[in-house]
């Protein structure tokens, strides 16, 4: 393996070492956010919100792309990110939190204007992620 691939699988592997990229990931397996949703879904702050999408990106898991006001979030479409990825969904497959996520980001999505993104001007507390309860690790509207 030459030293380019070698770091690029470490930096790639040191990416999906976070549980909020997992999460960020896990929301965009069904279709592309907008940062504004992903921070929206997240309930963390937009600088760390991008500070993880950069991260994400740099490993290639990630991709973005600009239109208009809108920068768009989606997986990364080299194969060995699909193959990587297929196995952290197997991983993570049946998390509550990370079930919670999908469907909160799906509902953004079905939410959309015909253009555009679906998160509101400013963050919005109400609809971030839940509190996991340390007991069950179910999210504790979910109980």
């Amino acid at each position: 393996m030459r030293a380019t691939a070698l770091l690029a699988a470490a930096r790639c592997h040191q990416a999906l070492g976070h549980p909020v990229r997992l999460r960020l990931l896990a929301a965009l397996r069904d279709g592309q956010l907008c940062v504004g949703e992903l921070q929206e879904l997240s309930g963390l702050a937009l600088s760390t919100v991008s500070r993880h999408i950069s991260e994400l990106e740099r490993a290639g898991l990630l991709e973005q792309s600009k239109e208009g006001r809108w920068v768009w979030c989606r997986l990364g479409g080299e194969p060995r990110v699909g193959q990587l990825l297929e196995c952290v969904w197997e991983q993570i497959a049946g998390d509550p939190a990370i079930e919670w996520d999908r469907q909160r980001a799906q509902r953004l999505r079905d939410g959309r204007q015909s253009s555009g993104c679906a998160a509101p001007a400013g963050p919005c507390i109400a609809i971030a992620a839940p509190l996991v309860s340390h007991t069950t690790g179910v999210p504790e509207e979910m109980e």
